[in-house]
């Protein structure tokens, strides 16, 4: 073979495989072994989460050292993330390899072209592609679970006491002015969350599609009336944090929470880990948030493998116990979390985005401004 065959057979291979390593190859078409390869090769990713990044950098540690694979995880806003992937989606290259996505977010993204599927996943079958009503359509799956449900001080209510029926939870307002507190749902999700089982149980339950049906809203009429009624003997709190720090203070025993939320502040040693949560029988909404990949992100496979192990069995019972979250995986280690698998079955779906938006307003208009 002449020297100028050899080079350029070699010339040849070393196009192909940086072709192959870096732009030129499809996902879809490979095998998980193939994939797991391709991604060494790229070697590092950038991880677009809106909250707790110092937290994550930390906690993604053991993915580095497991597979040599790189995370950045930059500073960025849930907003500021989505304007970011939608601007770059038309662009050949992202800079995005991997983002978490809230479930209203989902609706935004057009995840037919932005996000990359994620059948590939070994696992993918054990997955959720839904979350607060939203269908990723396989394209997102689902990460980071959180429930609402009740903070509690036990050394102020007695735990066999607890509310459990809405009827119960009336008469424990009455007989316990400014125990109960719940936040205005534009300062935090969790007393909105709460306001969504009192329509259901006071208004009653009606089917919510993409358009907000105005009868409906005007059926909550009844649940604003019951607030009305009990203002006095409840206290409106401004934010999820405030709920939980009146309790830490003793100002009051119960108000709606999130799960991760006082699991999180309870590690971080900010309230006391006296304070207890459970899901009522009346329930209260569960949620999540999604993980996706970029159809133009740089590093598809390292995306990949990132979102496989993000989402597995043992990395969900680590976040459990790190974060606080519901389990995403089925066959994940729950044992750490704050609320048995059994009362998670008192978790319901929470409103859609328009309808939780139409709820704050009405509240406010309703009820804080009255």
């Amino acid at each position: 073979m002449s020297f100028k065959k050899a080079v350029l057979g070699t010339a040849l291979t070393v196009l192909a495989t940086t072709s192959f390593s870096t732009l030129a190859y499809d996902v879809s078409t490979m095998s998980w072994d193939e994939i797991e390869v391709q991604a060494k090769k790229e070697g590092n990713i950038t991880f677009a989460v809106w909250y707790l990044q110092p937290q994550w950098r930390s906690f993604i540690k053991n993915f580095e050292q497991e597979t040599g694979i790189k995370v950045r995880v930059p500073e960025g806003t849930s907003d500021g993330n989505r304007n970011k992937l939608m601007a770059e989606s038309r662009r050949d290259k992202g800079s995005i390899d991997v983002m978490a996505i809230g479930a209203s977010d989902m609706t935004i993204i057009n995840n037919g072209t932005t996000l990359l599927p994620l059948e590939k996943l070994p696992e993918y079958s054990k997955l959720t592609t839904r979350s607060e009503g939203v269908e990723s359509n396989g394209y997102a799956v689902t990460f980071w679970g959180n429930q609402t449900g009740l903070a509690y001080d036990p050394t102020r209510i007695d735990e066999s006491k607890l509310p459990q029926t809405f009827e119960q939870m009336e008469t424990f307002i009455k007989n316990n002015p400014m125990a109960f507190g719940v936040n205005d749902p534009n300062g935090g999700g969790a007393g909105q969350r709460f306001i969504e089982s009192a329509i259901r149980h006071v208004s009653g339950e009606s089917s919510m599609g993409e358009k907000v049906d105005r009868n409906i809203v005007k059926s909550w009429s009844k649940t604003w009336d019951w607030f009305q009624n009990n203002k006095e003997d409840m206290l409106i709190t401004a934010s999820n944090a405030d709920s939980l720090t009146r309790i830490n203070d003793g100002e009051i025993s119960i108000a709606p929470a999130w799960e991760d939320h006082l699991s999180g502040l309870q590690n971080q040693g900010a309230i006391t880990d006296r304070i207890k949560f459970y899901i009522p029988e009346f329930g209260m909404s569960g949620g999540g948030n999604f993980v996706g990949a970029p159809s133009n992100g740089q590093n598809k496979a390292a995306s990949l493998v990132f979102i496989n192990w993000l989402t597995s069995a043992k990395t969900q019972a680590a976040m459990n116990k790190a974060f606080g979250i519901a389990p995403q995986h089925p066959d994940s280690d729950a044992s750490h979390a704050m609320i048995s698998a059994e009362m998670r079955q008192n978790s319901t779906e929470s409103f859609n985005a328009k309808y939780a938006a139409e709820l704050k307003k009405q509240f406010t208009r309703n009820v804080l401004m009255q």
